[in-house]
């Protein structure tokens, strides 16, 4: 069975999303009487145009030499049967029980705050809480999907549910971008198993794609409607989060290799808030100057103010090879299951926000507090199944 390699088409959606597209939106001159474009139109310049081009080339071809390089070493006999030790279904909902029941909570402790759209102010603690326990859920449910053999239909009911319930809840908060990672890593669980087909995952893309952008409409609280509204609401999440990255071109000179404090610092996101409730205080923010005035961070700006151009050349050829290498190489039930939740944040969450977010996405939300979980269950359970299965039927 020939092995697809998500992440790269992915990763292409959302280079020509966030990176090409709002660039030929400000070079037409289009949208500019609508709501936030000012902003926009207020540090483009002609000026840097082709050394963004030349920058964002480089970045790109970074990235897919680094994720075709591991093909070279891939072993050519992949029939061998793998033996894994997995979670049972009982174990899975019991690990699950204790956040389902956070969510309830935080739901109905909240309640004030559902399905307003942008007429409540924004709670980040609310949205962090219930964002962080639908990535639990993802995670479980893929999780116990891929069980060869073992499946309970009544844990996969109550993943999947709990998954809508807080997706809606997330949706409701007006947070598109954590409705969208379950959506993909869905889509592509589904599409790698041969359950649906790329027709269909087409299809239902252009559906997704209309109702996102309905829902955007309404949170605008605008009852007016035209196909010039319409297209707005489409291309605003990347001409805002654009911003950034004009904004860092006209007011800085950049560096070639640079320091990375802000990613590195990143990582005591990690630490829990009841352990650690001040240390937003102690993560380094980025030294180069720019503006997001829309929230928004653009991978572009992440990238040159940690690493630098040079630098970011060589962090995107380690995350191409790093995918690629996962993708292949991950045998286990829980190295596959975090190939797919990762892939899911590949095409909007990595190119829009800001390395302290994705970084606890890539390496706690699915990584280390999954595994930390599984741990401490095969600690005081001391039980799990063992499952063969093919690696070609992964």
């Amino acid at each position: 069975m020939k092995i697809r390699l998500y992440h790269n088409i992915l990763f292409l959606i959302g280079f020509i999303y966030y990176l090409l597209l709002p660039l030929w939106i400000v070079v037409q001159g289009a949208f500019g009487d609508y709501p936030g474009m000012k902003s926009v139109y207020q540090y483009f310049s002609f000026d840097y145009v082709l050394s963004y081009c030349i920058i964002v080339t480089i970045f790109f071809i970074s990235f897919y030499l680094g994720s075709f390089l591991p093909l070279k070493f891939i072993k050519k006999e992949r029939s061998k049967p793998s033996i894994d030790l997995i979670i049972s279904s009982r174990d899975l909902f019991i690990i699950s029980l204790p956040f389902f029941f956070l969510g309830q909570y935080t739901i109905m402790a909240n309640a004030g705050n559902l399905f307003q759209g942008y007429l409540v102010e924004y709670d980040d603690g609310f949205m962090g809480t219930i964002s962080t326990i639908n990535m639990v859920f993802l995670f479980l449910y893929i999780y116990s999907k891929g069980k060869l053999n073992v499946k309970n239909y009544f844990i996969d009911l109550y993943l999947v549910s709990s998954l809508v319930e807080f997706s809606i809840i997330l949706l409701g908060m007006g947070s598109r971008m954590y409705i969208l990672i379950p959506c993909v890593t869905c889509t592509l669980y589904f599409l790698d198993k041969g359950v649906i087909s790329i027709k269909k995952v087409l299809v239902g893309g252009l559906i997704a794609v209309l109702f996102f952008l309905f829902i955007g409409i309404w949170r605008l609280g605008d009852s007016g409607f035209s196909i010039d509204s319409f297209l707005y609401i489409g291309i605003a999440e990347p001409v805002f989060t654009w911003i950034s990255v004009e904004s860092m071109f006209s007011s800085n000179e950049l560096p070639l290799i640079a320091m990375p404090y802000n990613f590195f610092s990143s990582f005591l996101n990690f630490v829990p808030t009841l352990l650690f409730p001040n240390k937003a205080e102690f993560i380094q923010p980025i030294t180069l100057n720019y503006d997001n005035p829309f929230g928004a961070t653009s991978l572009l700006v992440s990238l040159i103010a940690n690493f630098g151009i040079l630098g970011s050349c060589f962090v995107l050829f380690l995350l191409g090879f790093f995918l690629t290498s996962l993708r292949l190489n991950g045998r286990t039930l829980f190295t596959k299951t975090y190939y797919y939740c990762i892939c899911g944040i590949i095409p909007f969450q990595l190119f829009r926000d800001s390395i302290p977010i994705v970084n606890k996405m890539l390496f706690y939300n699915f990584l280390l507090f999954p595994f930390l979980l599984f741990s401490i269950e095969k600690l005081l359970c001391k039980k799990s199944i063992e499952v063969s299965y093919d690696e070609n039927n992964s």
